[in-house]
């Protein structure tokens, strides 16, 4: 009783110190399939109410009532092709009319790339679509249905092989790092990967999982099977190289007198799962589950430690001892040494600009040139990248990675390099706006030119250039510039300054031309008063995240290289025009089929 309340104390210790990594554990092991499906309940009430509006229809039209993709499938599967296409059609109706609105943000799904998946997913004419095209390729319907059959399993069963399996593992060493260290990177989600051990950990797990589900068929002795294996993903998590049965063994060996005890920690949490259910699922995603599988990871190293004092036969091999007990200063010394040594070193400070210049380059990351003093800075933050790489493990924060027995296969030196930390000259950045508004121009050019056939020079200006992608552009390395170091802010920074740009922009411009609208989201996924939208968002933060740590240095590294007499004389021609164009379209501006949301008639909004 009193080592159970201590194993529950330790997991709420650990669980408050990684709340969100835990959470965000927990969620995707959810999402994924491969533990606590039940806490996706609430994020479902909105599909179960579409499927409301189905199934009340449905009747009528002669159509099943099973929910989307499955119902396509069963109706396949038992060779009634009419019902699948009646099923498919009626579904893309009802989706694709929905008008649906939480405040002003509406969940549509008649345009766009998300609604077109939303729909073709939901409605199951993704399976029917591509029932079409083998039956086209083999000419034999029942052919095709077989091989669509055979081709769903074995993706299915790649998909638990491969990533489900996977995850748990990574999962479970999530919260083994978490009990001892006081932080837990994200990377730690994909180590097996990582040390090209994903494989063998994968087929683990398949055996773990076969041999539990075969005992299933037994009733009585599957508990006692159950608990006997309970052991292998953490087994499999603290020693990949572990064999499928070396696994399987040793957890039985481990578990020998500890099956009743496991029960009891496993029923003594059992009120917090019947809140999880009572409360639709929000109550596990946000403590129930990241707290059961912190107490778990106590539990194997509460297990781990009483076998290796009882030298149970197999435990030599559970050889991972800084999963256990924080590492002395000496072993992280002599791991990182290199980084030790840089952080040691004196280094001299580079050259701190003064005045207007201090203030520009300490805040937005603007320099006036390519000089000396900027040369130096990025000598200096590369090395300081490095350092900060790798700083928490040296200082014994994260789990020190350079003393597992497994060592990973490296592949970020350009990520480390930092070379996306630099300061942009005055020249780059009014080249890279231009660069911007031109690619801008192009892409939406060319979309439209896909879409419908039609080339059209989009936007309100008259020249070959978009410039709210070449201002997001210049937005997003200045005005997001000390966010650098942090990727996943920086990615959701890029969204809502994107989001609010391109907001503003289609308010102001509505404002100035009478109504008129260039853009209008109005039937996207997620869209807010037909000014920006989930997909168009999602495009802006992917996109911000590859200018800011790729596309901007490379470029930037190419025009430092051309000298700035050359530079200047460019950037004038180009700004000159560009002034003349927005002087010109301010009074009459680039309007018509295609342009604006009205093919160029006002658009008034009531």
């Amino acid at each position: 009783m009193t080592e159970r309340k201590e194993i529950r104390k330790r997991a709420r210790q650990a669980l408050r110190s990684h709340y969100w990594v835990f959470v965000a554990a927990c969620l995707l092991a959810a999402i994924l399939g491969t533990e606590y499906t039940n806490s996706l309940q609430v994020l479902q009430l909105r599909r179960r109410a579409q499927e409301g509006i189905i199934n009340t229809a449905a009747p009528a039209l002669g159509v099943g009532t099973t929910s989307g993709e499955m119902s396509v499938f069963n109706d396949i599967i038992n060779g009634d092709l009419d019902g699948a296409i009646h099923s498919v059609q009626h579904r893309m109706d009802v989706y694709t009319g929905e008008d649906t609105y939480i405040g002003d943000i509406e969940l549509g799904h008649s345009r766009g790339v998300l609604s077109s998946v939303v729909n073709t997913v939901a409605s199951g004419a993704l399976l029917f679509n591509l029932l079409t095209l083998i039956d086209t390729i083999l000419g034999s319907q029942e052919t095709s249905v077989i091989l669509l059959s055979v081709l769903g399993f074995v993706l299915m069963f790649a998909f638990w092989l491969f990533i489900g399996n996977v995850y748990r593992v990574c999962c479970s060493r999530v919260f083994l790092e978490g009990r001892l260290y006081e932080k837990v990177p994200f990377s730690r989600f994909v180590f097996l990967y990582r040390i090209r051990k994903h494989v063998k950990a994968s087929l683990t797990l398949a055996l773990y999982m076969l041999l539990t589900y075969m005992w299933m068929f037994t009733i009585v002795m599957y508990p006692i099977k159950r608990y006997a294996y309970f052991l292998v993903p953490y087994l499999t998590a603290e020693n990949p190289d572990l064999s499928a049965m070396e696994a399987v063994r040793l957890s039985q060996r481990m578990m020998k007198g500890h099956k009743w005890e496991a029960f009891l920690l496993e029923f003594s949490l059992l009120p917090w799962t019947i809140l999880s259910l009572a409360t639709g699922g929000v109550a596990g995603m946000l403590f129930v589950n990241p707290y059961r599988e912190a107490a778990f990871a106590e539990y194997y190293a509460s297990v781990r430690k009483t076998s290796i004092e009882n030298k149970v036969e197999g435990t030599e091999k559970l050889n991972d001892r800084y999963l256990f007990e924080l590492p002395g200063k000496a072993a992280l010394t002599a791991a990182y040494a290199e980084i030790d040594s840089l952080s040691r070193s004196t280094r001299p400070q580079p050259q701190v600009r003064k005045g207007f210049w201090g203030f520009l380059e300490k805040y937005f990351g603007i320099v006036p040139s390519y000089d000396r003093a900027e040369k130096d800075y990025r000598d200096w933050m590369r090395t300081d990248q490095t350092i900060r790489l790798y700083a928490d493990a040296l200082e014994g924060k994260t789990y020190p990675t350079r003393l597992f027995p497994i060592q990973e296969k490296h592949r970020r030196k350009k990520w480390e390099d930092g070379g996306y930390l630099r300061h942009y000259a005055l020249t780059s950045l009014i080249l890279l706006f231009f660069i911007g508004c031109v690619f801008g121009w192009t892409w939406e050019v060319v979309l439209h030119l896909l879409q419908t056939g039609e080339f059209v020079n989009r936007g309100v200006l008259h020249g070959p250039w978009l410039p709210i992608y070449g201002g997001g552009m210049l937005l997003i390395l200045i005005v997001l510039y000390r966010f650098r170091t942090r990727a996943f802010t920086q990615f959701w920074l890029i969204v809502v300054l994107c989001g609010t740009v391109e907001y503003l922009t289609s308010w102001i411009l509505e404002i100035v031309h009478d109504g008129r609208r260039w853009w209008d989201y109005t039937g996207y996924y997620l869209n807010l008063n037909g000014r920006i939208c989930a997909e168009g968002l999602l495009v802006f933060g992917i996109g911000g995240m590859a200018v800011v740590y790729a596309a901007a240095p490379l470029i930037d590294d190419l025009l430092e290289q051309a000298k700035q007499r050359i530079l200047w004389p460019v950037c004038g021609v180009l700004l000159a025009l560009f002034a003349a164009d927005i002087v010109y379209s301010s009074v009459v501006p680039n309007t018509g089929k295609g342009v604006t949301a009205a093919g160029g008639l006002d658009q008034k909004q009531e």
